[in-house]
């Protein structure tokens, strides 16, 4: 059976689990621990979170903000549903901060779901569910810094934003650009291989070579690492799009040698090549009938 990235990483001991903080500049921090990277803005204004992993963890991170700056969290804003991102909302609430994503995620955080291993996940409690939503796009003016969430065509999942701190040069992608290997696209959540990679190449187009990148998961990025990722998943996508024209089934694309290149790199994740090819199958089928949003 093929875990979720939240499956895989939520069975470990929280207890054991360090709050390490990357500083970027003298008030954009990135927070590593256990799940999706954390991006805090601090200043004058209040902090600003990107993220929160998961549940267990918020006393820690909440903890570790405060040695950062002792003021006031003012604002949470969640890159998609899953839990190793959203897990805190409902304890940083709590605490009198304001979640914010995008419409998507508040509606399927109200329903239950079924993912691809046939997992029933139940909705989440109200109290975590955001509370300010938007559409297309929504910009923040904090701490004398610009800060614009935009959202994305359905790729990781189809509530999916990136958040760009303008005057820092410097974007938070959550999950629509990962360093642990293989994506993984949540179809039981509105994602798409296709509109992945296409999210790619809208990140690239507002990317320059001084950007810096928070990924979802791993070290700091480049535009240089973000296109290498682009051209490998669009070389799979072409690949296996081929072997499906010629009448292969999705369980007869392993053996094809397809990710054979990228294993080294990209296996060392929670996916292996020979799941992925079968995931890319079945998302490149169902794509048909994805519609994109308008730009």
């Amino acid at each position: 059976m093929i875990l979720s990235p939240l499956g895989a990483m939520s069975q470990q001991n929280f207890d054991t689990v360090k709050i390490r903080p990357v500083k970027l500049t003298e008030s954009l921090y990135m927070l590593k621990g256990s799940g999706g990277n954390i991006g805090v803005l601090i200043g004058k204004d209040g902090t600003l979170m990107v993220d929160d992993q998961f549940a267990p963890l918020s006393n820690k991170i909440n903890g570790a903000i405060k040695t950062l700056d002792p003021g006031e969290i003012r604002f949470l804003v969640n890159t998609h549903i899953h839990g190793d991102h959203s897990g805190g909302n409902e304890n940083f609430r709590h605490m009198g901060v304001t979640v914010v994503a995008h419409n998507n995620v508040r509606s399927r955080m109200q329903k239950e779901s079924v993912n691809r291993q046939g997992q029933t996940q139940q909705p989440r409690a109200a109290d975590a569910w955001p509370m300010v939503t938007f559409e297309d796009r929504l910009n923040f003016h904090l701490n004398d810094e610009d800060i614009e969430l935009i959202h994305l065509n359905p790729g990781h999942t189809d509530g999916d934003v990136i958040i760009h701190f303008v005057k820092a040069n410097v974007y938070h992608t959550g999950d629509s650009f990962v360093r642990y290997g293989y994506p993984y696209i949540d179809g039981s959540n509105g994602g798409s291989f296709t509109g992945f990679i296409g999210n790619l190449d809208k990140i690239l187009s507002l990317l320059d070579d001084n950007s810096r990148v928070m990924p979802g998961h791993g070290e700091v990025a480049t535009k240089a690492d973000v296109n290498k990722l682009r051209e490998q998943l669009a070389d799979i996508r072409d690949q296996v799009s081929a072997a499906l024209k010629k009448g292969k089934k999705p369980e007869e694309l392993p053996a094809l040698g397809i990710t054979d290149k990228y294993d080294a790199e990209l296996g060392k994740g929670f996916l292996k090549g020979k799941d992925f090819v079968i995931i890319a199958a079945d998302a490149l089928k169902a794509d048909v009938t994805v519609p994109a949003k308008k730009k």
